[in-house]
């Protein structure tokens, strides 16, 4: 028995229907490898039918493994396949890229010597911030939004594809052992 769902499926929405082809005499057991939940669909009928089943998912990504028992035969047959709602990447990437901007726009007001004591991101108060903590901050956000970026066009996580390449490394003159980020 083939796997009878997809490697990937795009939810277009939350909770999304998806019609399964379900071989004669079969039983699928889905498991949620996130919550652990499980949803079982059957087919007794001897010949193929199309079976509504319903997923649902609180992230922007999750596996399901799936069992596909063929009760006529006995035998089974395991496969994974990934649920991913692309809606809430592109939110998530959409918040980061917003949050790098403010930092940016921090860290140049106090590089130019400007009197910035305290600023609000996010409704998140940063009073007084050194400029190792901002970078610190940016350099985070960067690292997140180049994850989800690789994983929204189907790149490893920690391989190329990373769109900001902003991350450059000075010496410190005041410190000519010590190397920070800027």
């Amino acid at each position: 028995m083939a796997n009878i769902l997809p490697e990937i499926i795009y939810m277009t929405m939350n909770p999304y229907d998806f019609y399964v082809r379900m071989p004669p005499h079969s039983t699928l057991v889905v498991n949620y490898l996130s919550t652990g939940d499980s949803t079982s669909i059957d087919n007794f009928a001897s010949t193929e039918e199309a079976t509504l089943i319903t997923f649902a998912i609180t992230g922007a990504n999750d596996k399901i493994f799936c069992i596909l028992f063929d009760n006529a035969k006995g035998t089974n047959t395991n496969f994974v396949s990934e649920l991913i709602d692309p809606k809430k990447y592109t939110t998530e990437y959409s918040q980061l890229v917003k949050l790098i901007k403010e930092i940016d726009e921090v860290i140049a007001v106090k590089i130019a010597g400007g009197g910035v004591y305290s600023t609000t991101i996010n409704n998140k108060t940063l009073v007084s911030e050194t400029l190792t903590n901002l970078e610190n901050m940016r350099i985070r956000y960067i690292k997140r939004a180049n994850s989800l970026w690789a994983s929204m066009n189907d790149q490893p996580v920690n391989g190329n594809g990373k769109p900001f390449k902003s991350v450059t490394v000075f010496r410190d003159p005041n410190y000519p052992n010590r190397w920070g980020t800027r």
